[in-house]
């Protein structure tokens, strides 16, 4: 098998397995975008008592691009070991909601964050098979969303002629737990300056891209990708 048979054997798994949970299908045109959907924007902070302040510091956004093998490849090893921390930590977590160490009394609630870290661990999963392997493509790119630092989101996206599919994005799994329950030291906002940030790059790096398209799973994504003009794929 080929490396051009691979690719798109490896991008037709994540898309079907990605379809496989209920989301919807979204489309933004690039060319209705107007400046002040995509400006960089400050994180809301979650403090004690779940109080919220408006960070002075602004987010800030890598792209990683799996172009060259990751033991050449320093952003790419990085990532997958951001991606390895974010599973252990998932499992961590999950145990602690289990075992009562982390308390949720409202049962509701804690089959949504259930599912959030189960959904988002699958995600991160299957990113990390990507990243953390030999394939080598420029079709291939991650947007890593920060916060001082450290990475509060990221989505994997692949490009077709003019048009970036966004297949998964996933999120640092005590940021789920911190922000489900107003816990401090939750941050808000990362992923409206992550698709913000992808699509500047895409303006200013990839004119040749005219549209993305996105699958999403979350409600809260969905509302933060209508905003800035995403609208139902018209397949849909």
């Amino acid at each position: 098998m080929n490396k051009k048979t691979r690719f798109f054997l490896s991008l037709f798994l994540i898309t079907l397995s990605t379809f496989s949970i209920a989301g919807n299908n979204l489309t933004l045109e690039l060319s209705t975008i107007k400046d002040q959907d995509i400006r960089s924007i400050h994180p809301i902070l979650i403090g004690e008592n779940g109080d919220t302040t408006i960070s002075e510091t602004i987010f800030s956004n890598e792209k990683i691009i799996l172009d060259k093998p990751i033991n050449l490849h320093e952003a790419r090893k990085n990532l997958a070991e951001t991606l390895k921390s974010f599973v252990t930590k998932t499992k961590k977590i999950i145990r602690d909601i289990k075992d009562g160490s982390i308390a949720i009394p409202n049962e509701a609630l804690k089959n949504e964050v259930m599912l959030n870290l189960r959904n988002n661990d699958s995600f991160l999963k299957r990113t990390l098979s990507s990243v953390d392997s030999s394939e080598v493509s420029e079709r291939y790119k991650l947007y890593a969303t920060k916060l001082k630092g450290k990475t509060v989101i990221i989505s994997q996206t692949t490009t077709f002629d003019d048009e970036l599919y966004v297949s998964l994005v996933m999120s640092d799994p005590d940021n789920i737990i911190n922000n489900s329950l107003k816990l401090n030291g939750g941050i808000k906002r990362a992923s409206v300056e992550n698709i913000r940030g992808i699509v500047r790059d895409l303006l200013t790096n990839d004119p040749l891209v005219k549209t993305i398209s996105a699958h999403v799973v979350s409600p809260t994504l969905e509302s933060n990708y209508r905003r800035i003009g995403f609208k139902d794929s018209p397949c849909d």
